[in-house]
């Protein structure tokens, strides 16, 4: 349980920009977390269990209310990788060792080109003799998720 000192600060409460950023941050540890962990917020499990559902956070659902069209795959113990379409521009959401990198790195990096790549094959060979597609046009489209464990991982900055 946590108790802000308030007194310390000069506060009295809580203001809703840190309340929404303490939120999202027990939603990030649910999804980036093993799946028999079970995580509660003010008294309540939350509904996201692995990151695959954590994923679905982030997708909006299809035109007929379907969910949104996403591929996952649990590559091994230490690597879990969705990707989904985004609104027009490059998106990711990526953990290192459940600490978010909100800007993404080689990992991320590693990942995408590895996606653009296999999907520029497949539109290619479908797509004989028309317009020529750039990886930048393909890239633009994905929303990548990842979630690794990576030994002795380098950041470039505190800000992580």
């Amino acid at each position: 349980t946590f108790w802000p000192d308030f007194a310390r600060f000069g506060m009295t409460s809580l203001d809703v920009d840190i309340t929404s950023l303490m939120m999202k941050r027990v939603y990030d540890i649910a999804g980036s977390t093993a799946r028999k962990v079970r995580v509660t917020l003010n008294g309540r499990q939350l509904p996201v269990r692995c990151f695959e559902e954590y994923t679905g956070m982030y997708l909006k659902p299809a035109a007929d209310g379907s969910a949104a069209p996403c591929m996952y795959e649990r590559c091994s113990d230490r690597w879990e990788v969705a990707v989904g379409i985004s609104d027009g521009s490059f998106s990711q959401v990526s953990f290192v060792n459940s600490i978010n990198t909100i800007k993404g790195g080689t990992h991320v990096a590693h990942v995408a080109d590895q996606v653009v790549e296999a999907l520029l094959k497949k539109v290619k060979g479908k797509n004989r003799g028309g317009i020529d597609i750039k990886p930048a046009h393909v890239k633009n489209h994905l929303w990548i998720f990842i979630n690794c464990l990576v030994e002795n991982p380098e950041f470039d900055s505190q800000t992580k």
